[in-house]
């Protein structure tokens, strides 16, 4: 018998601070990640989700997915990208439509025109949908319905979640990673993306608030109901809160860089007033005296400030009642000594530091916030959205296939179409 072929699958992190590859291969019978390969590099070319440098991002996309392939041993040339930044913007539609024949129930056809109503909407010519997400169909009024296919009523709705994002920022991104010489099978928004390493359905189902603080930006997404509900982007992460560390204590931005994680807390009342550390800056080979204290409020003033810009963004919204399972907090600022402390005192709910779950192979190299994003892109690459079948049975399937190009059927909205309908 011929060796079967091996799925392989490669996340992309592109992220400001750091490019962060990951090969992994799910076992098909768990469905968990065999990770194989490991590659992280410095981010220079990018600020804030941004392309400013295209051939320094795209060196640092060489490095990273090299290192990843070398201890993988493995070649690749497909990956899935995850997408971030202030051009990021979303929000909620829904399509209604007449049922064609109400006796017989819904059909397929029902629910593909009424998504197709929802993503009707006016879209700015410099923006393009990359998510369309379903939250929930309303059958005759009746809401809350996951899978409504032969389910007789006159009227179906369909409720969704849209992203959408910059269309040249969007391009620079996968433009440089095409001139790194890979191929882009996919893109997604890199919270829901982590959202797919840390998250259980059960949280999912009671309602999650997953806030990832990111170098350049903090990107949140609320899940209820079983399917996201929310998601921004707040234009501060961690590249603030060192600079802040660089500006008020008055050293290079490295060294700033390297006293937030050697030494910094982002609850300074947990630190004593009168404790100092001496450290040599790159520009004076003499000892500097810190005191810690007057560090860590640097810090919290602007940890303070990006979760509480999130909990106004909730409120604004009428959302934050519907955390009910708390907050996940990951991204490497999520690191931070204190910042579980801090945050369920600002937000006044449960608060878990997100780590991957569910791995295999290297999995220890991998079990922190600062890789969630890159092992969710590699569960997101082994959904059945990127591997459709290659004869379609009719004309329908077909267009079926196209449309979970852009829909996210699976792995954010209400598993419906069911996989062996469509397979």
């Amino acid at each position: 018998m011929p060796k079967k072929k091996r799925k392989i699958i490669t996340g992309l992190d592109i992220g400001t601070t750091k490019v962060c590859a990951i090969i992994g291969e799910p076992d098909p019978h768990t469905r968990d990640i065999k990770v194989l390969g490991l590659g992280s590099n410095p981010s220079r070319g990018l600020k804030r989700g941004m392309v400013i440098d295209i051939d320094d991002t795209v060196e640092s996309i060489r490095q990273a997915v090299y290192k990843a392939e070398e201890q993988a041993q493995i070649s690749i040339k497909d990956v899935f990208i995850g997408l971030s930044g202030e051009h990021i913007s979303s929000f909620n539609s829904s399509g209604v439509v007449e049922v064609t024949n109400p006796v017989r129930g819904v059909s397929r056809t029902d629910i593909a025109r009424a998504i197709e109503k929802a993503k009707q909407l006016t879209t700015p010519f410099d923006r393009e949908i990359i998510h369309c997400i379903p939250q929930e169909f309303v059958c005759d009024g009746q809401s809350g319905i996951r899978n409504p296919l032969d389910i007789s009523c006159s009227r179906l709705e369909v409720r969704m979640h849209i992203v959408t994002a910059a269309i040249t920022s969007a391009q620079n991104i996968i433009r440089c990673v095409q001139q790194a010489g890979f191929r882009v099978r996919g893109l997604l928004l890199q919270s829901l993306a982590s959202s797919l390493a840390l998250l259980s359905e059960e949280e999912k189902d009671l309602g999650i608030l997953l806030v990832d603080i990111g170098g350049g930006t903090t990107d949140i997404a609320l899940f209820y109901d079983g399917s996201v509900r929310f998601t921004t982007a707040i234009p501060f992460g961690g590249d603030n809160i060192t600079n802040d560390i660089k500006l008020g204590i008055r050293v290079p931005m490295y060294d700033a860089e390297n006293l937030k994680k050697k030494y910094g807390r982002a609850l300074a009342s947990s630190v004593d007033p009168e404790e100092t550390v001496e450290i040599k800056t790159r520009l004076n080979n003499n000892p500097l005296k810190i005191n810690r204290h007057y560090l860590a409020e640097i810090i919290q003033a602007r940890v303070e400030e990006i979760l509480l810009l999130a909990k106004e963004r909730l409120e604004k919204n009428g959302l934050l009642e519907h955390s009910g399972a708390g907050i996940v907090l990951t991204g490497g600022s999520a690191l931070l000594d204190g910042i579980i402390e801090l945050s369920e005192k600002i937000f006044e709910l449960p608060v878990r530091l997100g780590t991957p779950r569910g791995l295999k192979g290297i999995s220890s190299a991998v079990t922190s916030p600062i890789y969630a994003t890159g092992i969710g892109l590699v569960i997101y690459g082994n959904s059945d959205n990127y591997f459709p079948r290659l004869r379609p049975r009719n004309l329908f399937a077909w267009l079926m296939d196209v449309f979970r190009r852009f829909i996210d059927w699976e792995v954010f909205g209400q598993s419906w179409p069911p996989t062996n309908e469509l397979g």
